[in-house]
């Protein structure tokens, strides 16, 4: 039964990158990764923690 299949050629590297640009077209740039999160500039901490409060505050 396998003989009497024709064999078939497999299409080299160069010409599947033809046929999917020319199906889909040709692929956007890539994005370097610090393009895809956004980041926002924020006031630094504070140097350590506050003065503690005092017994008579509580109240």
């Amino acid at each position: 039964m396998t003989e009497d299949r024709e064999p078939t050629d497999r299409p080299t590297d160069d010409e599947s990158e033809a046929r999917r640009r020319a199906r889909f077209g040709k692929l956007p740039k890539r994005f370097a990764p610090e393009e895809l999160v956004e980041t926002k500039d924020t006031e630094p901490p504070p140097e350590g923690p506050g003065e503690p409060p005092v017994r008579r505050e509580w109240v």
